[in-house]
């Protein structure tokens, strides 16, 4: 609806008033910065009784919070702190402090895998996992503006994808140790998110093992969330399997069959696939011994073995 004109004396009012107001502007009200400056430290003081954050998370925690306290009295036209300017602080504070001691503490957690390890990803959609290797761990969130979260893991993956991910978490529903499966009866279906593509010729580069040998073989460990070696014989070469067999278009190979290089008995009883000729998923048993690959804590028994001397068998 439209509003009535104003009168000749309702406009020489409001004209009468504008002119007042900008002859008389109101006394602009500025907070004191240095006392609220004062309170956000004391309660810093307070919160973080160890002095454990770094001078960075210090400063930026200060600034944002003062800032913050400033900004909310001036839009109140105040000049000093009321009970709730204080509450907030605290508030804000108590949070900011305590994210920083997360991140530290996340930061000095063992992780599972180091730089260069191989893994299998979880990333969702229709093949929901996929194989690749550790770039960097410990590494800040770029999908995160203030910089808190840390990402336990940065993984490229196998080509074809051939992407670098974020890996939010350092827990076997995201992120686990690549091994020959076999064990548990999704065995194949893990097998299959390993595979790269059916290559246009096979490979010239010999195997290094033969049907018979003993030989050490990555596998999980109970809880699939490190890994063990374990012994066994190896029963096939060269096994192939219909892409029919396998789990994932990101296995379609045209009709092509994959060929993996061996299928091992453990000693346990299970036959499990090597889906890779590499030394950090089958080694001679003569050169590694039973027990863990990768274990809490740290442990780790993955350094490249090598056969010192005699002929035949591998690494």
């Amino acid at each position: 609806m439209s509003s009535q004109p104003m009168t000749e004396e309702e406009r020489a009012a409001f004209q009468a008033a504008a002119l007042a107001r900008l002859r008389n502007p109101p006394e602009r009200v500025v907070p004191d910065r240095l006392f609220v400056e004062a309170a956000v430290e004391l309660r810093i003081q307070e919160y973080d009784v160890l002095q454990r954050l770094t001078q960075q998370d210090y400063n930026e925690l200060m600034d944002e919070v003062v800032a913050g306290t400033v900004g909310r009295m001036t839009d109140e036209r105040r000049a000093e702190l009321h009970a709730g300017d204080l509450e907030l602080i605290q508030q804000r504070v108590g949070v900011g402090v305590d994210a920083c001691i997360a991140r530290y503490e996340q930061a000095q957690q063992p992780l599972r895998f180091v730089r260069g390890d191989r893994v299998v990803c979880n990333i969702g959609g229709d093949c929901p996992w996929a194989s690749g290797s550790i770039q960097a761990t410990h590494e800040e969130d770029p999908a995160d503006p203030t910089g808190q979260t840390v990402l336990p893991y940065v993984v490229k993956i196998d080509p074809p994808e051939g992407r670098l991910i974020s890996v939010p978490t350092d827990e076997v529903y995201v992120c686990r140790a690549e091994v020959c499966f076999g064990q548990r009866e999704d065995g194949l279906e893990w097998t299959s998110y390993c595979l790269p593509p059916p290559a246009a010729k096979p490979a010239a580069k010999p195997r290094r093992f033969a049907a018979g040998d003993r030989v050490a073989c990555a596998v999980e460990d109970p809880s699939d969330a490190y890994s063990v070696w374990a012994a066994g014989t190896v029963v096939a070469v060269d096994v192939t399997l219909d892409e029919a067999t396998l789990y994932g278009e990101h296995v379609s190979g045209g009709g092509a069959a994959h060929t993996l290089p061996y299928r091992v008995q453990l000693d346990s009883g299970a036959a499990v696939l090597a889906h890779r000729d590499e030394h950090w998923l089958v080694r001679d048993l003569a050169l590694q011994a039973e027990g863990q690959r990768q274990g809490t804590g740290g442990a780790r028994c993955l350094a490249r073995m090598e056969r010192r001397g005699g002929a035949g068998g591998g690494g």
